[in-house]
């Protein structure tokens, strides 16, 4: 296993349920005096055993945690170039996507600190022949994703220049009317990025690095500006497929176009983001109060300027992450408790901007169950996995089989399969079958677009119209419906992310011609539809432990565990063989 890790004392959570849902849970914070804080070095090793667990089921990337001004872990997990076999490290560089954003913020406010503009300042101020629907919109309003703009214009790779980006930006309709409601916007910070340039008379980086980064001694953190020695960037890989950098893709001579630029893309090192931490307090470029009204939310969904401010069990959040849904990062800094942690990664496969929830009830929570640890074959190859990709049939059901580097993925299809990999007793296997055959019905009905589809599913007192309504609309948006896939039932164990919820989940695939959703549609004791929250699909990571043979864990909690083997060319668990698709 790839694994360098420092531990140091020095010296010197659930998912909510989407917009479909009809029941909710949520925490109320705590006093963060009334928190447990365990001490700094047992944080560092609850962390480390967390990520080196998640390091053999696929995470790759780079942390650094510290608590009460102490470093508690600094380490790299897994590996930053898998054809090269070169292993991540806290030194690695890779994009941190829209954690740019705040250093955008952070331009404009020192600007304004030093009095050459105003957030309350119009775009006629700095552009040209504004249409007139967009002539008040201000700085603020960009800050604060509430300019009415849409989210973005082009491709991350379009190397697209300022001035034909404002164009383009200021011809565009708007996607609401400024000033009324919050609508996430990357055309909003480029447009802030070119307003640095505009007022300030420097390229972007140029202002960002010499004004704010070099002051905070972030000397690796930009686009081009640092000049890494390219063995220190990371490669990304999606779906266990090779995608390369962020870095040069489809860039300008001075880093990427418009599209990007000043609204994601900025590449950097763990250190460097806890360099910025000083920034953050209030105790570099920008003074104290800038530096608070920098981090404060101002709009209902706690969104500062590029940053996302919430009341936690833990006390105040502060915190913002960023991904191109290959690499990923996050930034989370929890000021009455005195704890900072950045995370990044260079894989879909374990999201590094996923893990908050988990890192925090690691360190803080000693229930939290741990994913076990599975030591990886030393003699494991990409290839071996690679020659095994594949469907595997299994009675009414199936297992697919995709590689990620030297594991393999296995999506489970069908009631026999979940039954199988679950080990569900006859009582279980019995309750879900019948559960998947109201839901069939229900699905049947979705597709035909009846009004009250899912009239079987729920209690006698509800409306059925007003609880199908959502599911309609959902479909409705999305468009092109191809099919509604009732994949299985299982029961929630006790602990794990949809047991909060009720006691039973059927997951359904909704299939679009260009998109897919998966639906968790969680059941009451009395067996009457409570809601519905988002996926993953049930799933199990398989680490090779030996020749032919895998140890293979559910993908999130209770962490399921299941030995199984190939064995001529067929996958075998227990007595059961599932064999590859003719």
């Amino acid at each position: 296993m790839v694994h360098f890790v420092l531990t140091l004392v020095l010296l010197c959570s659930p998912a909510a349920l989407t917009p479909l849902a009809r029941c909710a849970a949520v925490a109320s914070p705590r006093d963060p005096a009334t928190v447990a804080s365990p001490d700094a070095a047992t944080i560092g090793a609850r962390i480390d055993r967390y990520l080196s667990a998640m390091e053999a089921f696929g995470f790759s990337g780079s942390i650094l945690v510290a608590h009460e001004g102490e470093v508690v872990l600094r380490a790299g997990y897994g590996l930053a170039d898998r054809e090269a076999r070169r292993p991540c490290t806290p030194e690695t560089v890779q994009s941190h996507g829209s954690i740019t954003k705040q250093m955008t913020a952070a331009a404009i406010l020192l600007l304004e600190q030093r009095g050459e503009l105003s957030v309350d300042d119009t775009l006629d101020r700095f552009f040209d022949d504004v249409p007139a629907d967009k002539r008040t919109i201000t700085l603020h309003q960009l800050l604060t994703h509430t300019a009415g703009l849409h989210g973005g214009i082009g491709s991350d790779e379009d190397p697209i220049g300022a001035d034909a980006y404002v164009a383009r930006a200021l011809a565009e309709p708007l996607a609401r009317v400024p000033g009324t409601d919050y609508g996430y916007s990357n055309m909003g910070y480029s447009l802030l990025g070119i307003v640095v340039e505009r007022v300030s008379g420097q390229d972007y980086e140029q202002f960002l690095r010499e004004e704010l980064l070099l002051p905070a001694g972030m000397r690796d953190t930009g686009y081009v500006l640092p000049a890494w020695n390219e063995d220190r960037l990371a490669k990304g890989y999606h779906r266990g497929e090779p995608w390369g950098r962020v870095y040069g893709r489809g860039w300008r001579d001075d880093g990427p176009g418009w599209p990007l630029r000043a609204n994601g893309g900025i590449h950097t090192t763990v250190d460097d983001m806890y360099r910025w931490l000083n920034t953050v307090r209030g105790e570099g470029a920008l003074d104290a109060e800038t530096a608070r009204r920098w981090t404060t939310g101002v709009v209902d969904q706690g969104y500062a300027y590029g940053w996302v401010e919430r009341d936690t069990e833990w006390g105040t959040m502060i915190s913002h992450s960023g991904s191109n849904r290959i690499f990923s990062a996050d930034y989370v800094w929890l000021p009455e408790i005195e704890f900072f942690v950045y995370i990044q990664g260079n894989t879909s496969t374990v999201p590094a901007d996923r893990q908050r929830g988990r890192l925090l009830d690691a360190a803080f929570d000693p229930a939290f169950s741990m994913p076990p640890l599975v030591d990886p074959a030393d003699d494991a190859r990409p290839e071996v996995a690679a020659e095994r990709v594949g469907t595997y049939r299994l009675g009414e059901g199936s297992l697919e089989v995709t590689a990620d580097d030297t594991r393999l993925i296995a999506k489970l299809w069908g009631q026999s399969t979940l039954d199988l990999l679950f080990d569900s007793t006859h009582a279980q296997r019995a309750r879900a079958g019948e559960l998947n055959g109201r839901v069939r019905e229900a699905m049947e009905g979705l597709e035909a677009g009846r009004e009250d589809a899912i009239a079987t599913l729920i209690g006698p007192d509800e409306d059925a119209v007003e609880a199908t309504r959502p599911f309609l609309q959902r479909i409705e948006q999305i468009g092109d419906l191809e099919e509604l896939h009732v994949i299985g039932s299982f029961e929630n164990t006790p602990g794990s992310r949809l047991a909060q919820y009720g006691p039973w989940t059927t997951f359904v695939y909704a299939e679009f011609a260009n998109w897919n959703q998966y639906w968790n549609l969680i059941w009451n004791e009395d067996g009457t539809h409570r809601g519905n929250a988002s996926g993953p699909w049930p799933s199990f990571t398989l680490v090779p432990v030996g020749e032919g043979r895998y140890r293979a864990v559910q993908q999130e909690t209770p962490w399921r565990t299941v030995d199984l083997r190939f064995e001529d060319g067929c996958l075998v668990v227990g007595t059961q063989r599932a064999c590859p698709e003719e």
